[in-house]
């Protein structure tokens, strides 16, 4: 998604490289410290959850045996929590412990992880014990990707909004949260990787998810970063976009959207979202 910026006072916008993406945070001029104490909290969720980092807490589940208290940050135990709900919620079709299939199929790096039949758990296998610590009942890579980058623009908006800011708009890779009373015009980016159409948004956050160009052949079979039932890929041929009320939940419910739209719009009204239905196809100019 893209977005263009009010013109009715001055704002700022900085940017780095973040989360697998470019993250872009615009305010009012005059809130520096503030912006950097948001990009500060961003580098953390970063280090702590990326599959990349070996240091993360991503490489300690993976190296753990069943049964071990694991210790991870808090920031990791609460995107773990909601991961967990969302993986009750949906039976089964959220899973962050998809690394596996992703590594296998080319979409994660293999690095020195050992053999993949071993890591056959699903989120159900993980138990919270507390606030810092996890446990695992079978072995499993997990992935946090994109929920982990909509819970990082959470957080970043909440770093903002404490120290003052009266309102701005966080994008991460078109995850993104815009808040106070201000609207923003967002561009939003088809899978084709065009844009033809834009949204006005307020105080709200909104996701988007495709995989037109990012595709595999496996053994005479197309695969995606999107798994859905059964294991099989999700082909999507156009965006799913959801708003809703906080970023980490926008970003969940595209992967599910673009199984079983009625299941995430059941979902989604629990946390004022709803899917972004439009008529115009991609063959539209």
């Amino acid at each position: 998604m893209r977005s263009s910026l009010p013109t009715t006072v001055d704002l700022v916008t900085r940017c780095r490289p973040l989360l697998g993406t470019f993250v872009e945070i615009t305010t009012p001029d005059g809130h520096g410290e503030a912006v950097n104490a948001a990009f500060d909290m961003i580098a953390h969720i970063h280090a702590r959850m990326s599959f990349h980092e070996p240091a993360s807490d991503l490489a300690a589940i993976r190296n753990a045996l069943p049964g071990e208290r694991i210790a991870v940050d808090q920031e990791t135990v609460e995107v773990l929590r909601t991961a967990l709900a969302l993986h009750e919620a949906t039976n089964g079709l959220f899973d962050i412990a998809v690394g596996r299939k992703l590594v296998r199929r080319g979409f994660l790096p293999r690095g020195d992880i050992g053999p993949l039949r071993q890591f056959d758990g699903t989120a159900a296998d993980i138990t919270i014990e507390d606030d810092k610590h996890v446990s695992l009942k079978r072995r499993m890579l997990v992935d946090l990707g994109g929920i982990a980058k909509g819970y990082a623009v959470d957080r970043a908006v909440e770093v903002i909004a404490r120290q003052g800011v009266p309102f701005g708009l966080v994008n991460a890779g078109g995850d993104l949260r815009a808040f106070g009373p201000i609207e923003w015009n967002i561009g939003l980016r088809d899978a084709d990787d065009l844009v033809r159409s834009s949204i006005t948004i307020r105080h709200c956050a909104m996701a988007s998810s495709a995989n037109l160009g990012n595709r595999r052949r496996l053994r005479g079979s197309q695969h995606t970063p999107h798994i859905g039932r059964n294991g099989q890929p999700v082909l999507a041929e156009q965006r799913t976009t959801v708003m809703a009320e906080w970023c980490v939940i926008a970003d969940a419910m595209t992967k599910v959207a673009m199984v079983d739209p009625d299941l995430a719009d059941t979902i989604l009204s629990e946390f004022k979202g709803h899917i972004l239905r439009e008529t115009l196809s991609l063959g539209t100019a």
